[in-house]
């Protein structure tokens, strides 16, 4: 073998080992490119997969959020629904109540009444006291009361506090107090008139 064979031979073999450790860092870079691609494509899908349960938890909410307010506006459309049947109920009873109070009847409501109160409640000397409406009964309710009634004394005032018919009836040492006026009729019926309407109406 001649130089020259010999130096082309020493190129070959330089080269070819330049070749090996050239590929051997070309393959190195790639399974640290693929290494790194994998754990990208991983931190990917696990990025994907918590936006997704972000997504259906938000969704959750929502949707928990519209049922609740469905739920809340429903209960408000039935409140609303029970208050105007009751305000309804109670502006017609008030109608007729008033009606009453310009019939006969009204005066004999009052009379009974009277009577049915004094003998319950303790003593025999009691204030009696009308709206000023009921003005035109005061004098002939003073003599009946007197004459039916002579073992006890009544006091009878008129007074701005009622505004619907009826009397307040209260002992004159001021102890015990009865109220038998349209206002509290109605209002103890309210709450019984909105159980009802609820139970059976709505």
């Amino acid at each position: 073998m001649d130089i020259s064979e010999k130096i082309m031979a020493i190129k070959t073999e330089i080269i070819g080992e330049v070749n090996e450790e050239n590929n051997k860092k070309i393959e190195k870079i790639k399974n640290e490119l693929k290494k790194k691609y994998d754990q990208f494509q991983k931190e990917l899908e696990n990025k994907q997969q918590d936006i997704l349960k972000s997504y259906k938890s938000e969704a959750e909410q929502k949707r928990e959020q519209i049922i609740s307010r469905a739920i809340l506006d429903r209960k408000n459309i039935r409140r609303k629904k029970v208050n105007e049947c009751i305000n309804n109920f109670v502006e017609e009873l008030q109608e007729k109540l008033e009606d009453f109070t310009a019939k006969k009847y009204y005066y004999l409501f009052i009379v009974n009444s009277l009577k049915e109160a004094a003998v319950e409640l303790p003593g025999n000397k009691f204030s009696i006291y009308l709206r000023n409406k009921d003005h035109g009964l005061k004098s002939d309710l003073e003599n009946l009361l007197q004459f039916e009634m002579e073992n006890y004394e009544f006091e009878i005032e008129l007074t701005e506090r009622l505004k619907s018919g009826g009397f307040i009836i209260q002992t004159q040492n001021n102890q015990q107090l009865l109220e038998n006026t349209f206002s509290a009729l109605i209002d103890s019926y309210k709450e019984e008139i909105a159980i009802e309407i609820k139970n059976n109406i709505l």
